[in-house]
This record gives C-alpha cells, structure tokens and sequence, in this order.
C-alpha cells in the first residue's frame, strides 16, 4: 500500500514539474552554491558557438578566462580585469549565469570586434600577443568547439559538461578574419618580415625549396628543452662531477636571461603577425632564439674547454657539426615564422658571450678559496635570486629552475656528509653512466607528466614541476653515481 502511494505521489510531482517549469536561474547551474565567492570567470562565444578558450602555459590545459577576486573588487571586476590580462580584451560583463564551488561564471560580450586568423589545423587563432599575461600564463587564444576533443583536453571539469547550457544564454561576441597587423613592427623587422614572407613564397612555388624546408624544419625540431637536458647529463657522464656543476651553472643562466628576455620585451613573433606561417608551439614574445641561444652555448662551451692532451683531434670536425645544428635550427624556426633573422644573430651572440664568460668564472674562488660554482653556497643564493625573478615577472618555467637549483644545493650538502664522487673513465663505463642517468631523467618526467595530468590546480602543478626539477638535480648528482658504483663494483 505505502509502495502505491509513493509512486502515485511521484507521478503527481512529476506532472506539476511538467506543468509549471518555473525560471531558469544561475542556481540551477550551482555546484555547492554555498561556499563563499573567491574567483570569477567569463563566458564568450561567437555566433558559431565556439568558445574562446585560453591555452595555458602552466597546465597545457584550455580553460576560459578568469581567475582569482583581489582585495575589494567586485567579482564582475574581477572576471573584467581577468578577462583583459589573459586575453588582452575588453569585455563587458553581463548576467551571472553559473557558480561552480566558489568561482562565478558570467556571460561577458567583447566591447569591439577581434581580429582572429586559421592556423594549420583549421582553429581560430586570436592575435591576442599583447595581453598582460601573454607568454607567462597563456601561450595562445583561441575559439573552440564545444566537442569531446576539447572537453578532454580542458582543464575544469565542474564546466565542460555545463557549457551546452550556458552556451545559449551567452549574447555572441563579433570576431574578425584578419590578414596581419603588420603596422605594429617598426621598419626594422617590418624588412624581415618581407624576406620571411618571400622565403615562403619560394617555398610554396618550388619542389625542390620545399623539400629542403621540410628537412631543415624536421632537423631543427630535434632541438627541444629535453635534448638540453640531455647535454647535462651527457657532460657529468663524459666529463665529471665538477664539470657538470659549471656546465648547468652556465645552462641555467642562459635559460633565465633568454627567459626574461622573451618575456618583457614584448616583440610578436612572424606568425603573430601574419598568419600564413601558421601556428607553432612557442612562449613569450620573438627576442631571441632560445634553441639557438642554448646549442650555440653548449658547441662553444665544449670547444673552448676542450681537453687537446686527452682529445688531440676532433675540434675542427666537432666546430663544423656545431655550425651545421646552429644552421639547422636557425632555419627551421625562420620558416615556421617563429623568429626574424636579427633573432638569430642576438641568440648566437648570447650562447657565445656566456660560454666565454663561464669559461673565465669556472675558475673564480670566494674569499675562502673555495670555487664558487661548484659550492653550496653559490646554489643557494642562485636559488633564492631565480625565485624571486620568476616569481616577480609572474614566470612559471623560472620557477621551475629555481627547484633545480635547489636540487644541486641539497646535492651538494648530501655529498658534503656523505662523499662519492664516483665518474665513469673508460667509454663503455662512460656510456652505461650516461644510460642510468638518462634512464631515471625520463622516469621522473614521465612521472611528473602522469602527476600532473591529474590535477586541475596551477598551484599542485607547479609544485609538481618544482619537485619534478628538485628530483632530476639530485638524481643526476647523488644517486646515479650510488648506482653506476654498485654496477661496476
């Protein structure tokens, strides 16, 4: 009897839910609705129903734009300013039309029309360079479908299954196909940015020229941050403990001064300007050329300390294997737009000037005669200057290097108490070191990568990053030799 009557008061529900559906409110899109409001975000959409999305740096996630309420602004301030930061837009902020836990998602309409071009896969690219937070916290934006492919690749889950819904109460902001913004360059890069443009032409007109670039680009993408990582452990490998210490010393302020370079000289890129270069998978602005800037350090940094007792031959052959990688990566990075040639010769100057400067300060000595880039002291004080830069430009990847050198201090300590110095002497022996340590250089990435994927925080997955560097250090220092001694014990 009680079974009959609740599904006859079910039934009877149902019917005056069907009857009078009532209005639709930002509360029906609420998700534990009653925490206090810390974060906003905007909602913009085109008349084809595509969401603009932020590409970010930190998680390699999409999201849209938005971000934490400060001091005394109001949350509809706070997704305004958000909004113009990530994007460098302006919107105006219309209804609240959801709140997830404690972020407020509001629909916001640009204030005039943006300019936008195709990349090669056919997404809608907006030329947004000049936004405040453009090359720290975002590396592009662009308007996405709402399909799976994007939803698995976005880093909020309380939103991606919600947008359907929030879609159609968003009023459609206006976006414009653009052929370039060449008027922003000055007449210096606007002449190289002709003679990009023409080397493309070649290369859509010719075969043979196509062929050459599709060789030169496919050479020169070999070049990652990965294969720098590489050089490291291929010189504590080949060269030893002490070496190494002077080799990173040198690699990581390289790294720092190119990464602030791209960061506050806010140059666009060729591809930024004009859109038949395409969309490539850069950060930060033009100037210089990191790859270049790094491969040139690294060739002229082993050539000018190059052992001619021990290797009597060699030099000039290795000297020409360095221009050949130099000339390569130039290439590449030219024809896919990502740098102008004066890029080039800047990175070439910085990659030589700091080889020769680190090969003059390998030596230098603090007031107790104790070499200063392979002591404690030196790491720590590099550790906490790399933090307070990455921290004060707002720049996640100096950050993570100040958790490398951290690593090297807590390294260097570890081998003060516990001292050996073990390196490999013949080349097999030499090679198996290099193996172990590569070996457990990827592990911990490939760990990192699997943490990280996992979280939708930025705060979780810079620590992992951190933690990531922290380890990769300390396991190149301390316990690859541990292991490498056991092995040939």
């Amino acid at each position: 009897m009680s079974i009959t009557r609740l599904i006859s008061g079910m039934l009877f529900l149902s019917i005056l839910l069907l009857v009078f559906p009532g209005k639709t409110t930002s509360k029906e899109h609420a998700i534990n609705s009653t925490l206090p409001i810390k974060a906003a975000d905007c909602l913009i959409v085109d008349s084809d129903k595509n969401i603009l999305m932020i590409d970010e740096a930190i998680s390699g996630r999409y999201s849209i734009p938005g971000g934490s309420i400060i001091g005394e602004e109001t949350a509809e301030q706070a997704a305004k300013r958000e909004a113009y930061e990530e994007t460098g837009l302006h919107v105006n902020v219309g209804k609240q039309i959801a709140q997830t836990y404690n972020s407020v998602i509001f629909a916001c309409k640009l204030v005039s029309p943006s300019p936008y071009f195709i990349d090669s896969q056919g997404r809608k690219v907006l030329m947004a360079w000049s936004a405040p937070h453009f090359g720290k916290e975002v590396t592009r934006v662009l308007m996405m479908p709402n399909n799976k492919a994007v939803r698995d690749n976005y880093r909020f889950p309380e939103h991606k299954w919600m947008f359907k819904g929030w879609i159609p109460e968003v009023q459609p902001s206006e976006f414009v196909l653009s052929a370039g913004e060449r008027s922003v360059l000055t007449p210096f890069y606007r002449a190289q940015l002709i003679w990009l443009q023409t080397l493309h032409e070649w290369k859509a007109k010719s075969s043979g020229v196509e062929a050459f670039v599709t060789t030169t680009i496919a050479l020169g993408s070999l070049f990652t941050p990965f294969l720098f990582l590489a050089t490291l452990i291929y010189i504590r490998a080949y060269h030893g403990h002490r070496a190494a210490l002077i080799y990173g010393a040198g690699l990581l302020a390289v790294s720092i001064f190119v990464l602030i370079l791209t960061t506050v000289v806010e140059l666009p890129r060729p591809y930024f300007i004009d859109p038949v270069f395409g969309e490539q998978d850069t950060l930060g602005y033009t100037l210089p050329s990191t790859m270049v800037s790094l491969t040139t350090f690294f060739f002229c940094w082993l050539l000018l300390n190059w052992d001619k007792e021990v290797y009597p031959q060699g030099r000039k052959r290795f000297s020409l294997l360095g221009m050949f990688f130099v000339a390569f990566i130039s290439g590449k990075v030219l024809f896919q737009g990502e740098h102008y040639p004066s890029d080039m010769v800047m990175g070439l100057l910085i990659g030589f000037g700091f080889a020769v400067g680190f090969r003059r300060l390998k030596d230098w000595r603090f007031a107790n005669r104790k070499r200063a880039l392979i002591s404690a002291r030196f790491w720590l004080i590099s550790f906490v200057a790399v933090a307070t830069i990455g921290i004060a430009i707002h720049k996640p990847h100096i950050v993570y290097l100040s958790a490398f050198c951290l690593g090297t201090y807590c390294s260097i300590l570890w081998l003060k108490a516990f001292p050996l110095y073990v390196s490999a002497v013949r080349r097999p022996s030499k090679l198996t070191f290099f193996m172990i340590s590569l070996a457990g250089v990827l592990a911990i990435i490939l760990a990192e990568n699997a943490i990280s994927s996992r979280y939708a925080v930025n705060t979780i997955i810079v620590a992992v990053n951190c933690a990531a560097a922290w380890g990769i250090s300390v396991w190149l220092l301390v316990v690859t030799p541990r292991i490498f001694h056991q092995f040939v014990r």
